[in-house]
């Protein structure tokens, strides 16, 4: 029973009943989504857990009635990991937070910024992890810009999920500027795990990830071409504008020093120990 990876048929049950889950004890969500292993073909039984997602309204308070209801429904989570013999993330059972959060997530809140240059984080193990709140948008980006819908507002989610990848994107151009480069090039450097600033928190063996993401990978590279980032060259090839690129990275530095509006990580998050 243990060690087998978990078909696309029983996944897409997981799915469903994580949805119906997530709309009887959060019906107030404004989506619900996984990421990780699980929609990408790779889950593992016996080893591999639910990568669940719940995106709430702005402004929610972490208030004792809530936390009963997240309680309620993480119960429930571990029971739909027993019934499909997956093994619980205890530390984290999901992740839980606002609209807010997730659209300054989208937008690189999480990324670090040094000397006013954005790099990606070259050690992504446990104790990066915990390092600092920023961290916790870092992996919210990925997990928007990597996902699969279960349970809310599909609109909300496609918003958020092509502007994560529009930033993800971005921070790849620097590799790919002074030559010619296409879809492939882009989705070949996002997992590319032996890269210096590897860490998307996406890995080179997930089966369905380039048949799943690609189309949202040749969105992005329409919208930074709309935005005058990319210049087109022929129907599937672009370029790097510098200039523009540079442009980007000076306002993503300001908005790191006073541009972000979402509270900190005082709303429902999986910082405040929903560990069970």
């Amino acid at each position: 029973m243990h060690h087998e990876i978990i078909d696309v048929e029983e996944a897409d049950r997981i799915h469903e009943q994580l949805g119906k889950l997530v709309a009887l004890h959060l019906p107030e969500a404004a989506v619900a989504f996984t990421s990780g292993s699980l929609p990408f073909g790779t889950a593992v039984r016996g080893d591999s857990d639910i990568d669940v997602n719940v995106v709430l309204p702005a402004g929610t308070r972490p208030d004792d009635a809530l936390f009963d209801r997240l309680s309620g429904f993480v119960d429930d989570y571990r029971s739909l990991h027993d019934q499909h013999g997956m093994r619980l993330d205890s530390r984290y059972p999901g992740e839980y937070f606002t609209v807010d959060q997730a659209h300054d997530a989208a937008a690189g809140r999480g990324i670090p910024v040094i000397n006013g240059k954005p790099l990606l984080p070259q050690q992504l193990g446990d104790t990066y992890w915990n390092s600092s709140e920023d961290t916790w948008y870092l992996a919210w980006m990925g997990a928007l810009a990597f996902s699969r819908h279960v349970a809310g507002n599909r609109d909300v989610l496609a918003g958020l999920r092509r502007q994560a990848w529009s930033t993800i994107v971005t921070l790849c151009l620097p590799d790919l500027s002074g030559r010619d480069f296409d879809a492939d090039d882009v989705m070949a450097r996002i997992l590319d795990k032996d890269h210096p600033n590897g860490g998307f928190g996406v890995h080179p063996g997930y089966r369905r990830f380039a048949e799943l993401e690609a189309p949202h990978c040749r969105k992005a590279l329409a919208d930074l071409s709309t935005r005058g980032v990319l210049a087109r060259h022929g129907e599937d090839s672009f370029r790097v504008e510098d200039d523009e690129l540079l442009r980007w990275t000076t306002d993503l530095a300001a908005r790191h020093q006073d541009g972000f509006v979402a509270a900190p990580l005082l709303t429902v998050t999986s910082s405040l120990r929903l560990a069970i």
